[in-house]
């Protein structure tokens, strides 16, 4: 069924989130708004507390990513399975404020890739963030900036919207095995040079439920993608 917007969102033991967040979003006012849940076998019954709430709305789809596994892996099968002009990331683990999620699909009518930004106008923190990860988040930016030359503030936020025309153009390019996906998808738009892209201030809040998913491994795949990037 062909919709505006089809809001991904990737999951990994996010049992616990799944309603607050399904409901939240069901409630923020967004004319024309899908949902699909793509899982990775998340053992603690992620994707069934999902169909469950998801019976007889067929606005809301929870699928499995039975495929490469991995938080790129299954936004990638979302938006390739998404049939709607605007495909739109959040997390699942309450992090990203539904409430911001209006204006950035509004903003993605006008730009092809729209980024949830913490460090713009209008953005920031629900909570005083642990100084170290505010070092971390704030190093990543910059390691992006000085080995792809993206000018944006905030590349690793993973809140973001991308009109399906141009995430199409770029599909083939794309290695979804890294885990910040939208930073390959900004690095690739930029490449082309002719897209419209912007940062949009969103709040960045406090996990409630279930655990990070940083970790050194990630640090380290993280400064990998990078140099997959700059060498290709």
């Amino acid at each position: 069924m062909n919709c505006r917007c089809t809001i991904v969102i990737p999951t990994l033991n996010e049992r616990d989130n799944m309603v607050p967040l399904l409901s939240r979003i069901e409630t923020a006012g967004i004319p024309g708004c899908h949902i699909l849940v793509v899982d990775e076998n998340s053992p603690d019954g992620t994707l069934e507390a999902v169909r469950a709430y998801a019976a007889g709305k067929p606005h809301i789809r929870g699928i499995t990513n039975d495929g490469i596994p991995g938080l790129g892996p299954s936004i990638v099968k979302g938006f390739s399975l998404a049939d709607s002009d605007i495909l739109c990331c959040m997390d699942g683990d309450l992090q990203h404020d539904v409430s911001n999620l209006k204006g950035l699909i509004e903003a993605a009518e006008t730009h092809d890739l729209v980024i949830g930004s913490r460090y713009v106008s209008g953005g920031g923190f629900a909570e005083r963030w642990n100084p170290v990860r505010v070092i971390i988040s704030r190093t990543a930016a910059w390691l992006a900036r000085l080995v792809l030359g993206v000018r944006v503030n905030d590349p690793m936020s993973g809140f973001f919207a991308v009109r399906r025309e141009a995430f199409m153009a770029i599909r083939p390019q794309l290695d979804p095995r890294g885990f910040k996906i939208m930073l390959e998808i900004l690095y690739l738009l930029t490449q082309k040079g002719n897209y419209r892209i912007t940062e949009y201030g969103i709040t960045f809040g406090k996990r409630l439920h279930g655990q990070s998913k940083l970790s050194a491994r990630v640090m380290l795949q993280y400064l990998k993608m990078l140099v997959a990037l700059r060498r290709r």
